[in-house]
């Protein structure tokens, strides 16, 4: 239930991200591109939505029509990631880089994912057929024999429940897993390692074959997009290895096993990297679209990397000191059976330390999105370099810098930022 909870914030921010991006050049195809991938990345974090409420047999088949939706979206992200050599080109690929691929592919590419996984269904016979069945599990009495209700023409399991009557009573959905199922799964874990490959080609490309300004942002892009990957690629394929080694030591398991979870102690192991998995996806979501929204928006918003960086920052403090509180409080928990005290014994460095650790964090920060300038930013910012050369501001030179704010469409807010990040660099620059 946390999971899936956690996985709708996740999905309304990424949502957000694609909004914004969309809203800011809705005749770019790039970014139609990119708001595409980040609606995308969003609807797949809610892979297992119906863990958010003890449903019951009811939700079956609509859980087996999901299963079929975000196989396809998984197939869709694995295009979109190779496809982006479109507007960021790679020698080897560069016919991606024409303007009638670029302008449509952000239609183009969920037509041939659809076209594609639906002929896979149809030929197979079925979504079951293709991915497998579901199954309800309700369970009433502690050790007692559970009730399992299969999605239609999926097995029919049997089920012990768990000894503990603490757990009772409890109901939950869990899916069979078919080859294609598994592959689709993990699939796009390995095209994000392809497409972080791609980036850094694109981008040392643009570094040295590109010429003027344009070319520096389009490589500065292309990094901001590699780092975006590069997280992606480390947190989901870190859990993909763990996956792939538990299964080397403990056999093959499938997510229906769950159903006897209170039996097989080992199956332990492999849920424990099925939601390492899960929870990564939440994470590399978020960390991969405030980079791709950074790349895109960085030279178009006005202090969207300031309010990216913060978000950022905000969200890795968040999240280390959610991780902890939740790890030491089970630890105590197992150890005293007082799990308060681990969360004390967390809470209150993180507490006390907020402002070095955050400190940290924003200066990690700062090294992934490097400050951004849009146009109408970099001309107040000329200026106002222009009457601090004798080091006084005057004030009829803060009329005349007040009026050029105000035909740049600068708010006080940014102005002040903008002036305190002009007067920070020149300080670095004396102390030099």
């Amino acid at each position: 239930m946390i999971h899936a909870i956690l996985s709708f914030i996740t999905m309304i921010f990424l949502f957000t991200l694609a909004s914004m991006i969309i809203r800011a050049r809705p005749e770019s195809s790039e970014n139609r591109f990119m708001a595409m991938m980040l609606f995308v990345e969003g609807l797949k974090t809610i892979v297992a939505w119906y863990a958010i409420y003890p449903f019951g047999p009811e939700i079956l088949p609509l859980v087996q029509y999901w299963r079929a939706i975000y196989y396809t979206l998984a197939f869709l992200s694995i295009l979109m990631y190779l496809s982006l050599s479109s507007f960021y080109p790679v020698k080897f690929l560069s016919f991606m880089t024409k303007d009638k691929i670029k302008e449509n592919l952000y239609w183009a590419l969920p037509v041939i994912a659809i076209v594609v996984m639906t002929s896979l269904i149809v030929s197979s016979g079925g979504i079951y057929e293709t991915f497998n069945g579901s199954q309800h599990v309700s369970c009433q009495e502690a050790g007692g024999d559970a009730v399992v209700t299969p999605s239609t023409g999926a097995e029919q399991y049997e089920a012990v429940c768990l000894d503990d009557p603490g757990t009772i009573p409890y109901e939950y959905v869990v899916v069979e897993q078919s080859g294609l199922g598994k592959l689709l799964l993990f699939a796009p874990t390995l095209a994000a390692f392809a497409a972080l490959a791609f980036m850094r080609s694109a981008q040392k490309g643009l570094e040295h074959d590109g010429d003027g300004e344009e070319s520096g942002n389009k490589a500065t892009e292309a990094r901001a997009l590699a780092i975006g990957f590069g997280g992606k690629a480390f947190f989901q394929g870190l859990m993909v290895f763990f996956m792939v080694f538990i299964t080397i030591k403990f056999g093959t398991f499938n997510t229906v096993d769950l159903i006897t979870v209170g039996v097989n102690a080992d199956l332990k192991f492999f849920f424990y990297g099925l939601y390492g998995f899960l929870f990564s996806v939440l994470f590399a979501g978020m960390f991969e679209g405030i980079m791709f929204t950074y790349a895109i928006l960085k030279n178009e918003v006005l202090g969207i990397d300031e309010r990216l960086r913060k978000t950022f920052s905000a969200t890795i403090f968040a999240t280390l000191g959610a991780v902890l509180l939740l790890v030491a409080t089970e630890l105590m928990e197992n150890l005293t059976g007082f799990g308060t005290l681990g969360g004390i014994i967390i809470g209150l460095p993180l507490i006390v330390l907020r402002k070095p650790i955050y400190a940290t964090i924003n200066g990690f920060s700062s090294r992934l999105m490097p400050e951004s300038f849009t146009k109408a930013e970099e001309s107040y910012i000329e200026a106002y370099s222009m009457v601090m050369d004798d080091g006084i501001l005057t004030e009829n030179e803060r009329k005349l810098l007040s009026l050029q704010a105000k035909n740049l469409g600068l708010n006080a807010a940014r102005v002040e930022y903008l002036e305190e990040w002009y007067n920070s660099t020149q300080d670095v620059t004396e102390e030099e």
